[in-house]
């Protein structure tokens, strides 16, 4: 099964040739102590959806190339299945996956296309990322920052509108509360690289 995170090219940073062009291939794993969250808004009420990362224990394959200060994937996919968010209770939980139409569409994938690094902001990179929820797949730019300490930390924030994805948001109580179209992907990963 592909699995890959868009953010894990960072992990790989200190391994880069000085050739041009040169492809590579490496194989990482998200431990335990990483955190991957949606939050939503309401008029109401503010709400988290946690990812359970135990779902991602198997190891991740991940290729690309480097030319200067620019890093290019191919086939690196991140799957997330929906059934392994927790928006902390039951009512919430059937929202969230009648939201994200489950039942028809079981998985959110991400696919890593770009790194564009900045070579004058230590630890700050720019990710071009593919994302598909419910059949339908858009492009997003997002700011992320990595550091080495006995593992890859890698964390990053991306706001996009589920509208983007022919998504509605619900509406409860007659249309009294009412969910922002708008939510946040949340990360922060420690990544292994074996």
């Amino acid at each position: 099964m592909k699995r890959l995170l868009f953010i894990l090219p960072f992990l790989i940073l200190v391994s880069f040739s000085k050739k041009n062009t040169v492809t590579h291939s490496k194989t990482v794993r998200i431990t335990s102590d990483s955190k991957l969250q949606i939050n939503g808004t309401s008029n109401v009420k503010d709400f988290t959806c946690q990812y359970n990362i135990q779902n991602l224990h198997e190891p991740i394959r991940i290729h690309f190339e480097k030319e200067q200060d620019v890093i290019k994937f191919e086939k690196s996919v991140l799957t997330l299945e929906n059934k392994g968010f927790d928006c902390g209770g039951k009512g919430i939980n059937s929202d969230f996956h009648g939201l994200l139409q489950s039942d028809v569409y079981p998985q959110i994938t991400l696919e890593l296309k770009e790194i564009k690094l900045r070579p004058h902001e230590k630890n700050i990179a720019d990710a071009l990322v593919e994302i598909e929820i419910a059949g339908l797949t858009n492009a997003y730019q997002m700011t992320t920052e990595f550091y080495f300490e006995e593992n890859w930390l890698i964390s990053g924030k991306l706001k996009l509108n589920i509208k983007n994805f022919d998504l509605e948001a619900p509406k409860k109580m007659f249309g009294l509360i009412v969910v922002s179209d708008e939510i946040e992907i949340d990360f922060n990963l420690v990544i292994e690289a074996h």
